[in-house]
């Protein structure tokens, strides 16, 4: 014969479902257990899910020699032996009856889904700290140690019996109620029968109707599948219109980063001409001075020019002197010392030349540079104009 602690159990399966959901002490909280030939798993333990059969007959045993009420134990950081993991609690006793732990061993924590599992299936009562067998299972769970057992559970099954006779009288009773109940429920139909043949016709008038709607939603219907149709060409038509803007899209960001380039440039340029501006007026402005010295030496080269003609003149007068007297001691004095001052003359009027060479040439220049200056002015107002352009586009 079966232990009748296991077979409660799985009376219990059978009655509320396999798996079925076991509750935690609170009622709040629930876990997952599924009955097998060899045991029961349990989805709250996480390493070791299954609980073997005898575990639940051991637990039983363990409650009854403490008098029908024992500690749970705690298994948390402590170990077998420890005071709140002894052997008269229930997690020590399976721990050493079930699974052969002494003491000093760590014990696997198991009394949770023990203790829920005993309290679904009516077997115990699982309060805070402890578990107590229930009034009524303690006669039936003690049979083993009761030579009586059989007549105790003969008794029991007596009283079921009588229990289930007084429920079929109830029930004969209420199927008594049951049958006045139908034969009122008889005269209603035949009122309601009446009323169906009203309603037939109503119901034949309103199926014509309902052939006329139905002819015109099919018209609809096919309105509808030309729409749709319309739908899907104008979706398309979008796409492609979604697709080429897509595509200027990235035309107008590549032109815009284009032209934020030709500005960047044009900035620099614009710098670049500030600068060129700044340099061209001092550059006008030495050139101005450089002219005012060129007309000055130029000035002064004319006035040489003259004074040399002018002595040129003299020297020819003193030559047609110096022929009429050339046996004149002073006249042969005063002869040299013309001459030497028109060498004096000639070398200045060189070096005049030469200044005057040196300053033509720089002008040449400036003059260059001023031209290379207007020629990049040029250049700068021609690429703002294309950057006027460019921001117009």
């Amino acid at each position: 014969m079966e232990d009748p602690v296991i077979s409660k159990i799985k009376s219990q399966f059978n009655k509320k479902g396999n798996p079925a959901k076991i509750p935690l002490m609170s009622r709040k909280q629930f876990f997952e257990a599924r009955a097998e030939t060899d045991g029961v798993y349990v989805d709250n333990l996480k390493k070791e899910p299954f609980l073997p059969w005898e575990i639940f007959t051991e637990a039983v045993n363990c409650i009854k020699e403490n008098n029908g009420k024992v500690k749970k134990g705690n298994a948390t950081n402590s170990k077998l032996g420890d005071p709140n993991l002894g052997l008269d609690t229930l997690e020590g006793y399976i721990a050493s009856k079930v699974y052969g732990c002494r003491k000093g061993d760590p014990v696997f924590k198991r009394v949770t889904p023990i203790a829920s599992i005993l309290a679904w299936a009516e077997i115990c009562e699982n309060t805070r700290g402890q578990i107590e067998l229930r009034s009524e299972e303690k006669e039936l769970y003690t049979y083993g140690n009761n030579p009586d057992s059989k007549s105790i559970e003969m008794r029991n099954l007596e009283a079921e019996l009588e229990e289930k006779i007084q429920k079929i009288k109830e029930f004969d009773q209420q199927t008594a109620d049951w049958e006045k109940e139908v034969g009122k429920l008889r005269t209603e139909l035949e009122v309601h029968e009446k009323l169906l043949v009203e309603k037939d016709s109503e119901l034949q008038a309103l199926q014509e109707k309902f052939t006329i709607k139905s002819e015109e939603a099919k018209r609809l219907e096919s309105r509808l599948i030309e729409k749709e149709d319309e739908t899907e060409s104008l979706t398309e038509k979008l796409l492609e219109k979604t697709e080429s803007g897509k595509i200027l899209a990235e035309k107008i960001s590549t032109k815009e980063r284009e032209i934020e380039k030709l500005e960047k440039s044009v900035s620099i340029k614009d710098k670049d001409l500030k600068t060129l501006a700044e340099e061209v007026i001092t550059r006008a402005g030495e050139m101005r001075k450089i002219e005012e010295k060129l007309s000055l030496k130029e000035r002064k080269i004319n006035t040489m020019e003259t004074m040399l003609a002018t002595a040129e003149e003299k020297i020819k007068k003193l030559e047609k002197q110096l022929s009429a007297f050339e046996g004149e001691e002073k006249l042969a004095v005063q002869l040299r010392e013309k001459e030497e001052f028109i060498k004096q003359l000639k070398g200045t009027l060189a070096s005049k030349e030469e200044a005057f060479s040196r300053v033509s040439e720089e002008n040449r220049k400036y003059k260059m540079q001023h031209k290379l200056a207007s020629e990049g002015l040029r250049q700068i107002e021609e690429q703002k104009a294309s950057k006027k352009w460019w921001k117009r586009l």
